[in-house]
């Protein structure tokens, strides 16, 4: 039998980047000096869900947006220790959530997504932390303050406006006083990304890729929109879960997460640096 936390007390002492180099080779040594590693699905289901897979897609999103959810925590006078409470919301396959592996006491960490797919695979794949099932709409299965940081890759980037609005608004009952929420959405380079893809139909080599194609066009009217401070959805899918009715691809402001988001949460910060990441991150404080 495993001793309590003893991933995070084999692993608390490696600098982060010792860590991901062990993250990395886990791809094809699960088991690395006696210790059961984080795993992964295979590689086409990483693929399908994020674009990449293995070393890849945690040397690149993964760990540039793990550095910035620290180092807003830090800023915002919640850094992140052994007993601090967080949630992945949107955890797909579990791409983001093992960097904190080493941070966090497995007890306190949680993943959350709304397939039910997915949490089977971080059930069977991470070993470590806390997995459950989502309804696409709040409420949540959490208690009222339960988390002291929520974080959200690509999931606000796919909420219509009012979804998204009513996830603010949970987040605001389940966070803990003072505590956090650090999420991503398109920034307004994602116009430019649509408008490539229509004039180059060759480009589209994915599902995804068509369904994008011309989402937000005439693009100089979006942009317009965008920068008037509209929050922009486009339906591009449909499905059993992920219904068309909130689920798409969504181009979210900064006026937007101040004015309606700051009703439900103090806002903090807004960014896009497309050098780093490909969408924008906001931060909302409770």
């Amino acid at each position: 039998m495993l001793m309590k936390n003893q991933f995070f007390h084999a692993m608390k002492n490696l600098s982060d980047d010792e860590y991901l180099k062990l993250l990395c080779r886990a791809e094809n040594e699960p088991v690395i000096n006696g210790i059961q590693m984080p795993g992964f699905p295979d590689p086409e289901t990483q693929k399908i869900m994020v674009g990449s897979a293995g070393g890849q897609t945690l040397s690149g999103e993964g760990r540039i947006f793990y550095d910035m959810v620290k180092k807003y925590a830090k800023n915002f006078n919640v850094p992140i220790n052994p007993n601090t409470t967080i949630l992945d919301f949107g955890c797909g396959f579990g791409r983001m959530i093992r960097f904190y592996f080493k941070d966090i006491y497995e007890e306190n960490i949680f993943g959350t997504d709304v397939m039910s797919d997915y949490i089977n695979i971080c059930k069977d794949t991470l070993h470590y932390g806390n997995y459950s099932v989502n309804n696409s709409i709040p409420p949540s299965n959490f208690s009222d303050n339960s988390f002291d940081i929520i974080y959200a890759y690509s999931v606000f980037s796919h909420l219509s406006a009012d979804v998204a609005e009513q996830w603010i608004k949970e987040f605001s009952r389940i966070l803990k006083p003072n505590g956090l929420i650090i999420a991503t959405t398109w920034g307004e380079g994602f116009f430019d990304y649509c408008k490539m893809l229509e004039d180059d139909p060759s480009l589209a080599i994915s599902d995804w890729h068509k369904a994008i194609r011309g989402a937000f066009s005439p693009i100089e009217e979006y942009r317009l929109r965008y920068r008037n401070g509209e929050f922009l959805f486009a339906h591009t899918t449909d499905g059993d879960v992920l219904e068309s009715s909130f689920y798409g691809e969504a181009v979210i402001p900064e006026k937007h997460v101040k004015n309606v988001f700051g009703k439900h949460l103090k806002f903090k910060a807004f960014s896009f640096n497309p050098a780093e990441l490909p969408q924008a991150v906001f931060v909302l404080q409770k």
